[in-house]
């Protein structure tokens, strides 16, 4: 909160007067008077959407008193004064409140008023059994109120800053995940939990209820809905999703083969290098895949099945699984017998992929993409507590999967000034 209270800070006039300092201000014929009012910098706090702005102030006021005939001074002016010569300065702290209503329409509404000013230092000017006190502090009053509704208005040019404008009226966004695809969150409901402050940390929680999309192709996700309304409902901490994804095969083809292109394998001390992967599937759950290779041998290795996962042991295996192999090589296609017999041995009826262990793996990378630099002034961090395949669907152009995310992400931002300058 440092820069924005800085800011808050800029905005308000470290000094109070009357309107005619150094001279006095007359109010009648017969009343005088003047004032200085220095305040010291801001406090922050917030509990529960409660903001509490506290600061000292020191003054010096001065009163005169006449009489007066027909609105005509017909005395000499009499006086007296407060922290004036070597008095010091009078004091009093003062209290803004200020209530936060966030909006189902995603703004914030502030509504800030004067609640309490405590004088520390009395200083009873009285000139002619006048108090001038009461009205030097009403008008002091009248300066902090003024202040208040700049804090609203300043709120309010918060709400129609160009950059949340864009943010409201873009609804479901398409966000590409690395090389990994396109997610949208696709949000049925925003939620915000109630602000408070730690020291000079705000801290609040925004969560969303939604179906999540993930496609290899982004124009499939594309939506253009509306933003959600917000509620302030308590909820859960951490992200709990269901997350249900589209890959086309031809984004697993570039994949793979971005990966493994020129790759050589050794079987049997010979050595295979791969030249091409294509995957694909058909309409009744299964998949197939052919590997393009060169080397010792040159051919086609066609593989076939239906994946079947266990989501209880997260593995998915293929029981039904097929292999041939396409080549002119006549030393290949007389040992085609043996190879067939030597692969179906090894991978019928066993684990493909054990995913659990695939996850397990590599969650330090996973975790990383939760623990990073977001802008320059923001970051996140997180722990990723669950992640499983729950479903997985081959069709003949893609493959539906959806899977279950549980995890924790915190945002931390440290805001520049000049970022909150456009506000």
């Amino acid at each position: 909160m440092r820069p924005l209270l800085a800011l808050m800070d800029t905005m308000t006039s470290k000094e109070f007067t009357n309107e005619k300092w150094p001279d006095y201000t007359e109010s009648s014929c017969d009343f005088r008077y003047k004032y200085r009012f220095l305040r010291s910098p801001f406090t922050f706090s917030c509990i529960n959407n409660k903001v509490t702005i506290g600061f000292r102030g020191n003054y010096q006021i001065a009163g005169s008193k006449r009489i007066c005939a027909f609105d005509k001074g017909i005395s000499p002016w009499v006086g007296g004064s407060c922290g004036f010569g070597n008095e010091p300065l009078r004091r009093v702290d003062l209290t803004i409140g200020s209530l936060l209503e966030l909006l189902p329409n995603h703004q914030l509404r502030t509504t800030t008023r004067l609640e309490t000013s405590k004088v520390i230092d009395k200083c009873e000017v009285t000139v002619m059994q006048t108090d001038a006190t009461k009205e030097v502090m009403d008008s002091i009053k009248a300066s902090v109120d003024s202040y208040c509704t700049v804090f609203d208005n300043f709120v309010q040019a918060i709400n129609n800053n160009a950059l949340l404008l864009q943010w409201r009226n873009g609804g479901s966004r398409v966000m590409p995940i690395s090389r990994y695809g396109y997610l949208n969150l696709n949000p049925t409901q925003l939620r915000v939990g109630r602000f408070n402050t730690n020291k000079d940390t705000l801290l609040f929680s925004v969560g969303f209820s939604g179906i999540p999309q993930f496609s290899s192709d982004s124009l499939k996700l594309v939506t253009n809905a509306s933003l959600p309304p917000i509620t302030n409902n308590a909820y859960n901490t951490g992200i709990s999703a269901y997350l249900n994804a589209q890959y086309e095969y031809k984004f697993f083809n570039k994949l793979l083969n971005d990966s493994l292109y020129n790759k050589p394998f050794e079987v049997d001390g010979r050595t295979f290098v791969i030249k091409e992967i294509i995957i694909g599937g058909s309409n009744d759950g299964k998949i197939t895949v052919d590997v393009s290779f060169t080397g010792n041998r040159k051919g086609v290795l066609h593989i076939s099945g239906t994946p079947v996962l266990d989501t209880a042991l997260q593995v998915l295996s293929m029981a039904d699984i097929n292999f041939s192999i396409d080549t002119k090589d006549i030393l290949l296609n007389m040992a085609k017998s043996m190879f067939r017999k030597k692969i179906l041995k090894k991978l019928s009826n066993q684990s493909v992929l054990d995913i659990a262990a695939l996850i397990q793996k590599n969650k330090s990378l996973i975790e990383m993409r939760l623990n990073q630099p977001i802008t320059s002034w923001m970051s996140s961090t997180g722990k990723l507590h669950e992640l499983k395949l729950l479903g997985l669907l081959p069709q003949k152009d893609h493959i539906q999967v959806q899977a279950y995310i549980w995890a924790d992400i915190v945002l931390i931002g440290n805001p520049p000034a000049s970022q909150l300058k456009g506000f």
